[in-house]
């Protein structure tokens, strides 16, 4: 289980790393779908070898809403009246993917400094690097839709992390759903702003999202 954990920490860091050199709305969206399901294969697999019902229950929900219910939603109602690109970098696309590359070594030097010394897995730094890339991504674009993205890569690298450092904790699967519920609502207020947008006939880029 140990190789199959390291090529799927190794495909959603590269897949996060190909999200942030992206400006594409459509291929960022698709990327993240694709990472999903890889992350929900992991859980079902992880799942049947351990015989947990909370991660094949896990595996489900992140393919489920994560790889083809929010991607599918969010592709249905990008409007054709915004472009499909995003032409803004807060940060520009080659240092997004250097920072991105350095802040796998530093999960790595604070995985070792602190959660090494429960769980003794050297690749247990995996998770932690993709939460950071997660929150690179969501302050380094402006695109309201990306950083939603961002946020749940975020969500799936804790799935990643309690799959395979914390299979037994009792409350993966209510905070799956939990998560599933706040990204469904974040969306939600993504199209009553683009309905707002397209009422009053604006043609701006998504604005980034505030607080």
């Amino acid at each position: 289980m140990k190789d199959v954990y390291l090529i799927v920490g190794f495909i959603q860091i590269v897949l996060v790393i190909f999200m942030q050199w992206q400006i594409y709305l459509k291929k960022i969206i698709s990327t993240f779908a694709l990472s999903s399901i890889i992350i929900a294969a992991f859980l079902f697999i992880d799942g049947a070898m351990l015989n947990s019902v909370n991660l094949l229950i896990l595996g489900f929900l992140t393919i489920t809403v994560r790889g083809f219910f929010i991607p599918y939603y969010m592709l249905k109602k990008l409007n054709t009246s915004y472009k499909e690109r995003e032409p803004r970098h807060v940060v520009p696309t080659a240092a997004s993917i250097i920072i991105s590359l350095f802040l796998v070594v530093v999960a790595y030097i604070v995985y070792n400094f602190t959660l090494y010394n429960i769980t003794y897995i050297k690749a247990g730094s995996i998770p932690i690097a993709l939460i950071l890339q997660g929150m690179f991504l969501i302050i380094s674009r402006n695109n309201a839709f990306i950083q939603l993205i961002g946020y749940m890569v975020m969500e799936n690298s804790l799935f990643l992390l309690a799959g395979y450092l914390f299979p037994g904790l009792p409350l993966i699967i209510e905070g799956g759903i939990l998560l599933d519920l706040i990204g469904i609502v974040m969306i939600s207020g993504i199209v009553m702003r683009l309905r707002e947008d397209a009422v009053s006939n604006i043609t701006e880029e998504f604005e980034e999202f505030k607080g």
